[in-house]
């Protein structure tokens, strides 16, 4: 009994200590984004528009290690360069634009190409606590010889978006592609139609919906961790996971065919909601009729389907693969799923669920901590504080 207690403890004592390192992080957090590269050719040049985070680069914060900025150690730096107006930072990113510049690989028929820069857009957000975005307009030569080329920047920039965008091609032939940190592009064709090779795009994918949930999905981990909380019955569990599954795909795909919009600023914190009143419901589930929580798994599924496809949101709905890019992102949203179920399972299921103080020491104080943290973020996401 005494060793039971003891594990249990420590458990909930490693789990406050990550949470109240959360709740220390500043209210003015710049969570990084993937940048996004819209690309033209023509006879003569092939045209980048870039929409990047130039605070991002010039601070030489790593991208592919953080997740917001302010989880750096040269979060100070990055912050100095946030203050600066419009012009000023234009000036400073311009100014640096041969070192950057160094850091982008274009490639025409295998062949590192000259980058040459046209002009830098900065937006005008005067608000500090969110971050602005700075388009970056540059090209590179083409001749007559030019077949194909590929993109590539250095990992520290993060992931990147590359969109295609021609007027002489139908939408479902335009091509799009997620390149993780430091990743080279497939090789896009000038003389013919693009398409990513299946296996490449899929596999993206997949990683895409992995990440999404581990580890940078942290409001889906204990929304599931909730779901574990309420039953420790694999059959049950399972049950409650095919049936979110099935509920997120729907509103995924829905919003991928654009037959439906969404709206982050609504999505988001009805979300957090929806893990306050997992939590609760544990608390509470003696209360609670077991078909009723098969509804409301079957309604937060659709609901977190749209927090979903925020992330698809910017990639776009345009690629030739859209149907293996869902399939493959949905792939990977459910092995990260089922993961932490069975690492849950295994882990405390099997060794600690049938004890009598299960419910007293480790259900109920963990879905407190649930529901506290899902409220937090609440308010965190309506801007309260």
């Amino acid at each position: 009994m005494f060793s039971y207690i003891k594990i249990i403890k420590l458990y909930l004592f490693l789990i406050i200590l990550c949470f109240l390192n959360l709740f220390s992080t500043s209210s003015i957090s710049h969570e990084i984004k993937p940048s996004i590269a819209d690309f033209t050719y023509d006879e003569s040049y092939l045209n980048f528009k870039i929409r990047l985070n130039a605070e991002l680069i010039l601070s030489k914060i790593d991208a592919s290690t953080v997740s917001n900025t302010d989880s750096s150690s040269l979060s100070e730096i990055y912050d100095k360069f946030r203050i600066l107006s419009k012009k000023d930072l234009e000036e400073m990113f311009q100014n640096s634009w041969s070192e950057i510049s160094s850091n982008i690989d274009i490639k025409i028929n295998n062949e590192t190409k000259k980058i040459n820069l046209i002009k830098t857009e900065v937006e005008d957000i005067k608000n500090f606590e969110i971050s602005r975005d700075t388009h970056v307009y540059f090209r590179v030569l083409l001749d007559e010889n030019s077949e194909q080329f590929t993109f590539r920047w250095v990992k520290n920039y993060g992931p990147i978006i590359l969109r295609e965008n021609n007027n002489n091609k139908l939408e479902d032939e335009l091509v799009t592609e997620y390149l993780q940190s430091g990743m080279e592009s497939s090789q896009f064709s000038f003389k013919e139609n693009n398409f990513s090779k299946t296996f490449n795009s899929f596999a993206k994918f997949f990683v895409l919906g992995i990440q999404h949930i581990i580890p940078k999905g942290l409001d889906h981990i204990l929304f599931i961790f909730g779901l574990f909380l309420f039953s420790s019955s694999l059959k049950k569990l399972i049950s409650q996971i095919t049936i979110f599954t099935i509920a997120h795909s729907i509103t995924l795909i829905f919003v991928s065919l654009s037959l439906m919009r969404i709206n982050p600023q609504i999505v988001e914190p009805i979300i957090a909601l929806s893990i306050v009143y997992i939590g609760l419901e544990n608390i509470f589930k003696k209360y609670i009729k077991e078909y009723l929580r098969y509804v409301v798994i079957l309604f937060f599924g659709l609901l977190h389907g749209l927090g979903f496809a925020l992330v698809l949101s910017d990639i776009g709905y345009r690629s030739t693969d859209l149907f293996i890019n869902l399939v493959s992102f949905n792939i990977g949203i459910e092995v990260a799923q089922i993961s932490i179920v069975m690492v849950l399972y295994l882990l405390i299921a099997l060794n600690f669920a049938k004890n009598k103080n299960y419910r007293i020491f480790f259900q109920v104080p963990s879905s407190i901590l649930i529901s506290s943290v899902g409220l937090y973020w609440f308010f965190e996401r309506i801007n309260f504080f």
